[in-house]
């Protein structure tokens, strides 16, 4: 059989075959347009300007170190991490701040017990942007960043 009747032959099955399922292909085709405007209109942001969790107030006060950020992100440290007093870790983060700068949220994982691990990008002025990862523990405290 040469190859435009073989081509032919298949498009024209599978408009027949179409044709037949109109009703699912079109109630498919409204699934697909509803929840593709659900996500451009009502679904929100994950990034910190959004309801964040902890590890988006850390790397808020790691980009935007002011006394309120800092507090916030000791609130949010697990118990493995306080090794300081708050007025000691606020100081530390203030004096190692090296200006505002950018933490874009890349992508999160859950873990088997419960917690998540999240990854970052930090960019700041001139300085080549950074990865950082977060890791909560299953309350959502940070437990380790690297």
């Amino acid at each position: 059989m040469p190859w435009p009747f073989l081509l032919g032959r298949v498009a024209l099955r599978t408009g027949v075959a179409l044709w037949r399922h109109r009703l699912a292909v079109i109630v498919a085709g409204l699934l697909v347009v509803a929840f593709g405007a659900y996500e451009f209109t009502f679904a929100g942001p994950s990034g910190p300007s959004g309801a964040g969790d902890c590890a988006d107030t850390a790397m808020t006060a790691l980009t935007h170190v002011t006394d309120a950020s800092a507090r916030a992100a000791y609130a949010c440290l697990g118990p493995e991490m306080r090794t300081t007093s708050e007025d000691q870790f606020v100081t530390t983060l203030q004096q190692r701040a090296a200006g505002n700068g950018q933490a874009d949220r890349v992508a999160d994982r859950h873990t088997p017990d419960g917690g998540k691990i999240v990854f970052y990008t930090v960019s700041a002025g001139d300085m080549p942007a950074v990865g950082y990862i977060v890791y909560l523990d299953p309350n959502g405290k940070v437990a380790k960043v690297e």
